[in-house]
């Protein structure tokens, strides 16, 4: 039978096999850093869905900008402080990521010139960036002893597909919302399984 969850099996020397669980040091970083997964997850979810019930039915350039200005930056702040209980690269990648999202989100809110091509690229390469470092992230974490960076990776596979859908929808809004609400719901999903998994490995910290 495999190892469940992110406990990991090695041989001893007369054959059998013996469970090693997560570390230490990872069930005290989960213990720190799920609510933060939660809270990104649940406001991807959150404002995926005010992109449907909201900007779908009266929808215009600007009030996407505003809706997705807002998310941005409430995830960069909550990546921020989600990097500040890491070490090492992922608190380097993970506040890269926050800041690159607070930037967007602030350059959303109040470049009321830009053109719906200009914003759809704003969109796309911070959705690429997030996404891509989240990916890259979590190919760093694939050796430790959890599996969470599985949930990571997904997380990371949404937003790179924003990114790229976001310039072949360009620069039709309607089809720019349903995917920027799908992939952001989707991302959300994903980061509240991880959270829901770094909370249960958190008895071990």
């Amino acid at each position: 039978m495999g190892c469940p969850g992110s406990c990991r099996e090695t041989r001893t020397k007369g054959g059998a096999m013996a469970v090693i669980q997560p570390s230490h040091e990872y069930g005290s970083i989960a213990h720190r850093v799920w609510p933060w997964s939660m809270t990104r997850g649940a406001l991807a979810v959150i404002f995926g869905i005010l992109g449907f019930a909201l900007l779908l039915p009266m929808g215009t350039m600007r009030s996407f900008a505003m809706v997705i200005g807002i998310f941005a930056i409430l995830d960069g702040v909550a990546n921020g402080v989600d990097a500040a209980r890491w070490r090492g690269s992922t608190m380097v990648l993970r506040g890269i990521a926050g800041l690159v999202g607070i930037v967007f989100g602030v350059m959303a809110l109040v470049m009321t010139g830009v053109t719906m091509t200009q914003l759809t690229w704003m969109l796309a390469i911070w959705a690429f960036v997030i996404g891509g470092l989240e990916v890259v992230d979590n190919i760093i974490q694939r050796s430790s002893e959890h599996r969470d960076w599985m949930f990571g990776m997904i997380m990371g596979g949404f937003g790179l597909a924003l990114g790229v859908v976001s310039v072949i929808a360009m620069p039709l809004l309607t089809t720019l919302i349903w995917y920027a609400a799908v992939a952001i719901i989707l991302w959300g999903i994903a980061g509240l399984i991880m959270g829901a998994s770094e909370r249960r490995l958190s008895h071990n910290g």
